[in-house]
């Protein structure tokens, strides 16, 4: 039996308490002796208690059937499963929080998309997305969006995680050995830039009353994607920012670039390769 045929089922047999309360009454109505009327009234009411309180319940169940359901598409099942234990971790007023961003954007995607037809860019990036948001959930990852052909992903919220930064850096380069992995498999994307950034972020769900996403916004954001953008400019796989770099020093090898002045600002942004683990 479906799920969908079961919740059917409790639903008749909810209804059938609802006949049952309705019949208790007529019946007091019918009765002579004040004492049995008493009683079905009080049977009655009974009834309406236990029917209520199977209603809350199912509706509990649907809604955290739901939840799960949405959730499930952004996190991994382990996470999920935490989210569902608290689901405050998803509140609506948003907070400030530490984590690590990652932006990782396939290179030269506009000029490979016009020469193939729609069906195959489609095919190909649902691959490459499903791939890379595996990898994603294997580091305790957080799918935040795709923007067009760019995948943001974020660590450390909702669920905070133990190092951050060095679960994103093993997600970056999982997904850089896993894309020549899909290279030898005839897959047609060449280079895939990312950018990785650490800092505070304000996370919560942000939009309309009509549609709303758990995100993150914040000045961490914005330089983890100036730094997926920067890979085309210093021909680089993965750049991390200063604070992520601060943190993965003693783990992994990387490589100072020439800081960078971003816009709307005067201090040069130290910016450095992110080579591999040690």
């Amino acid at each position: 039996m479906s799920e969908l045929d079961i919740i059917q089922a409790i639903e008749l047999a909810i209804s059938h308490e609802m006949e049952a309360r309705r019949a208790y009454l007529d019946l007091s109505e019918q009765a002579d002796d004040p004492e049995l009327k008493r009683l079905l009234k009080e049977i009655a009411q009974e009834e309406m208690g236990h029917e209520a309180s199977l209603r809350s319940r199912l509706r509990l169940y649907q809604q955290k059937h739901l939840l799960r359901d949405t959730i499930s598409r952004y996190v991994s099942p382990h996470v999920c499963e935490e989210i569902l234990k608290d689901p405050q971790l998803l509140q609506l007023g948003g907070k400030r929080q530490r984590v690590t961003v990652l932006f990782a954007d396939i290179w030269g995607f506009t000029s490979m998309s016009a020469r193939l037809a729609p069906e195959m860019v489609v095919e190909m990036l649902n691959r490459f997305f499903t791939a890379m948001v595996d990898i994603v959930f294997e580091h305790e990852g957080t799918l935040d969006k795709f923007i067009g052909d760019n995948i943001m992903a974020v660590f450390g919220t909702p669920l905070e995680i133990e190092q951050p930064a060095l679960q994103a850096a093993r997600c970056a380069l999982a997904m850089q050995r896993r894309l020549r992995e899909m290279q030898q498999e005839s897959c047609q994307i060449g280079r895939v830039g990312i950018g990785i950034n650490t800092g505070e972020v304000i996370a919560g769900n942000i939009g309309s009353p009509r549609h709303m996403d758990f995100t993150v916004i914040g000045d961490a954001v914005n330089i983890a994607a100036r730094l997926e953008s920067l890979t085309r400019e210093l021909n680089a796989d993965i750049l991390v920012g200063p604070e992520t770099q601060a943190e993965l020093a003693a783990h992994f090898h990387l490589e100072a670039c020439q800081p960078v002045v971003l816009k709307g600002r005067r201090e040069p942004l130290p910016v450095y390769r992110l080579l591999g683990e040690t």
